[in-house]
This record gives C-alpha cells, structure tokens and sequence, in this order.
C-alpha cells in the first residue's frame, strides 16, 4: 500500500514538472564572431572629406565588416561593426534585409554600425561641388559582405558567456567644439567567451573619438585608429574585436608627426584599455538579450532664401572684420569666426536650393533602436550625436535602471551632426552643416530613453 501511494506521488510529481517547467530553468547564451573584408574590388571614391574626391589607390591596411551574433534560445542579436565612415538609410535596410534573409533575424534586433573612419571607400561618389550621387554598385557589395559576415557568425554560434564592464581612457580626446576637455572617457567592453575553453569568440567595444588622423591627402585605404585597435585587441585576446563608435559629433583625438605611426599609436592605447578591462569582467551563460526600435520624423532646419542668407554672411563679416581692427579678445574673434561658418554654408545650401527647390528639406526621418545584453544597454543614433547628450543619457539609464549604457552612433543611417541648442547658438563648423533644428538631439535623446523604459518591462 506504501508503495503504491509513493508511485502515485512520484507521479503526479512528473506530471505537475511537465506541466509547470521549474521557473529557474537557464537559457543557454549562444555567440559566434565572424569579418569580412569590405576591399572594393573595383575603383571607388574614398569618402571624409570635402576636399578629396579621387577613388583610392591602395591598401593601407585591411578595412572589414565585423559582427557578432548573440543567441539564448528565443532572441537573437546582431551587432555589425563597419570600417566606414558612415550608412545611410539605404545601405542599412538592404544589408538587413539580406541578413534576414538567411539568418531569419529581424530588422529591429540588427544593429549597422560605422566607426566613422574617414579613410574609407565611400558609397557616396562626388560627381560635381555640392552634389553627391549614390553609387549603387559599391552599396551592393557592402550590403553583401555585411550579410555574408553576420550569416558565417551565425553559423559559428556556440555555447558562450559573456559579461560587460567599463574603463576609461582620459587624454587620447578632446572637445573641438568647446575647445575644453569635456569628453566621453568610457570605454565599454563586452566581453564574449566559450564556455568550455574561455577562447574569447569576440569582443565588442566603444570609445568616442573622430577617427580624422589620416588626412585627405592620403588616397589608402585604412581602418584608422579603431582598426588598429580592433587588430590589437584581436592579437591579444582573440577572436573577432568590433569597435563601435560612440557621440563624437564634437570630440576629436589628440595626435602629432606621421598619422600612420599615430593611428597604430593610439589604436594600441585604446586596446590597452579594452585589454585591461576585459581582464575584469565577470561572465554569465544566461543574459536577457532585448530589442526595440522606433521610426521618427523630425522637422529640418530651415535655409533661409539666398538673399536673405547673403546678407546675413556681409553682417558677419562686417561684425568681424570690426572685431579684428579693434584688437578684439580672441575669443569674441573665435566665436565670430564660427558664426561666419555657419553663414557660408547657409549660402551654398541657399543657393542649392534656389536652382533646385526639390533640395529644400522639411522633414527627415531617423531611426532609433536599443539593445539589451544583460545589464548593458547599448543605444543606436543614426548620426554624430553632440557628446553632452551621451553622459546625460548615461546618467539616466544608470538613474532609472541600474544598467550600464553605451552610445553607438553612426548607427542604421547617417543624419549628419546633432548639436545642441548652445552650440547651435555659438556656431563652428558643426552647427553650419547640420541638417536638423535645435531640437532634434533632444528629441532622439527622449526616444531612447522611451525605447529603454520599453524593454525595461518587458
């Protein structure tokens, strides 16, 4: 009789286990890294600068499409780092759609990131001053390379931990629009190791610095500093190391004598840090992977007509060419010198626009995306993001979560600059170009934060 009720106890134990799976159950963390060289095997334009608008006549060192794909069983993450200067929406949206074409990974949880080099082959292919044209075959290699990276990472995936921490780097950057030292010094690791061995399968990494080291002059191909960090990095640890650029819209890097020693130079500072922190992170096998994204239409500055822009550039230049003659502070001449730059290109666009009105924008849209990778969320801008808005958003995320957060920019297409409403004010050459109002960083800044309260209640 004893028997036969523990039997039936047993039982109903199996059955109440099939039914109601134990709540501690772990999903296990899948990764896999994979790059791909993004060499054009035909003649393209290198892209950066205005003043350069020859194809490239060598290779300085490889430029690739790296990507990490993370996996727990319900979620899988895309993370693609491009030795570009930046995508557009275009180029974003065919590479995701080749990736889900064979992966099966949607857009939202696909994230195209550039490190914003400016020794890079260039999809946009200048045909006259002032007019750039898509050039549609390199778009279709990139977006083929791209998916070719992220698809051999799939199939790479294995068992995998992984954990994020933060260095920080101060004295490699500074702030070229304030002229002051106010930076972005994190350095945020992502650290993704096998299981069984601890062989680092990739390391994903961001630091925030305009990789201008190598000027227009240069017609190789380079990966810049954050190639020659993501070489260092790999050398050391491992597997594939993808760097991802942070808010530089107004942050430069400290250099001096030949930029091809300097890119090595501060590529092995920044891996150094990479290094050293990796070395310190705490790995889990069972990380919450999370997505979410959002489509916005933002209102375009607005271009004054070209008489209006005109005379608005022979006050400035009055008010200057004043300042200099009464010896001036060098300050008030700065600021005047900025302002003028802003005016300058406001002719240029004004007269643009006058022989084509259809150049006239109003509206531009963007999107935001984030990701979540246990306690580190990573936020996507499709831009060159003012570094104020990072620290506060960091600040923020840090406040309202508890999480870590890194600012990837550059990221699912390309706005241009989003400064701020003071720098918008005080001019330079980032406020003269910039395609959105005075508001438009606040508004991607509030989107991020929504999108991040999204996935924290999911």
């Amino acid at each position: 009789m004893l028997n036969s009720k523990r039997l039936g106890f047993n039982c109903c134990l199996i059955v109440i286990g099939l039914l109601f799976p134990c709540c501690s159950a772990r999903a296990e963390l899948k990764a896999g890294a994979a790059r791909k060289s993004i060499v054009p095997p035909f003649p393209a334009q290198m892209g950066g600068f205005y003043d350069r608008d020859k194809n490239f006549e060598g290779v300085h060192d490889e430029v690739y499409a790296r990507a990490i794909v993370l996996g727990n069983g319900t979620t899988k993450l895309v993370f693609v780092g491009l030795d570009l200067m930046s995508t557009d929406d275009g180029l974003a949206k065919l590479a995701r759609e080749n990736i889900t074409l064979v992966t099966g990974i949607p857009a939202t949880n696909i994230l195209i990131g550039s490190t914003h080099n400016h020794s890079a082959p260039s999809f946009y292919q200048k045909t006259q001053l002032g007019k750039d044209d898509a050039e549609p075959s390199l778009k279709r290699f990139l977006a083929q390379q791209i998916a070719e990276a992220v698809s051999e990472a799939n199939t790479a995936m294995v068992p995998a931990r992984a954990g994020f921490g933060a260095g920080s780097l101060i004295g490699a950057t500074r702030n070229r629009q304030q002229k002051n030292d106010l930076i972005d010094p994190q350095v945020g690791v992502l650290r993704i190791e096998e299981v069984d061995s601890r062989k680092t399968i990739a390391t994903l990494f961001n630091f925030t610095g305009h990789p201008v080291i190598i000027g227009s002059t240069n017609l190789l191909l380079s990966g810049e500093y954050p190639g020659a960090a993501s070489r260092a990095v790999e050398s050391l640890l491992g597997g594939v190391a993808v760097f991802t650029q942070g808010a530089c819209g107004d942050i430069t890097v400290n250099r001096s004598g030949d930029p091809f020693l300097e890119i090595e130079r501060l590529g092995r500072t920044v891996a150094g840090e990479v290094i050293k922190t990796s070395g310190l992170i705490k790995v889990d096998d069972d990380l919450v992977l999370k997505s979410a994204a959002t489509s916005l239409t933002l209102p375009a500055r607005q271009i004054p007509n070209l008489d209006e822009a005109k005379a608005e550039l022979e006050k400035g230049k009055a008010a200057l060419e004043k300042a200099k003659q009464q010896n001036g502070p060098a300050t008030l001449v700065s600021l005047l010198e900025d302002k003028n730059r802003v005016y300058e290109i406001a002719v240029v666009k004004a007269l643009a626009i006058a022989n084509d009105p259809k150049k006239r924008e109003t509206e531009i849209k963007a999107e935001v995306q984030v990701l979540q990778v246990g306690n580190v969320v990573y936020g996507a801008i499709p831009g060159e993001l003012f570094v104020e808005y990072a620290l506060e958003l960091r600040s923020r995320v840090k406040q309202d979560t508890g999480n870590s957060f890194c600012l990837i920019g550059y990221a699912n297409g390309h706005l241009g600059y989003i400064v701020t409403p003071r720098a918008m004010e005080t001019g330079g050459y980032e406020a003269s170009i910039t395609r959105l109002t005075a508001l438009g960083g606040r508004t991607l800044t509030e989107a991020t934060m929504d999108l991040i309260r999204q996935l924290s209640q999911k």
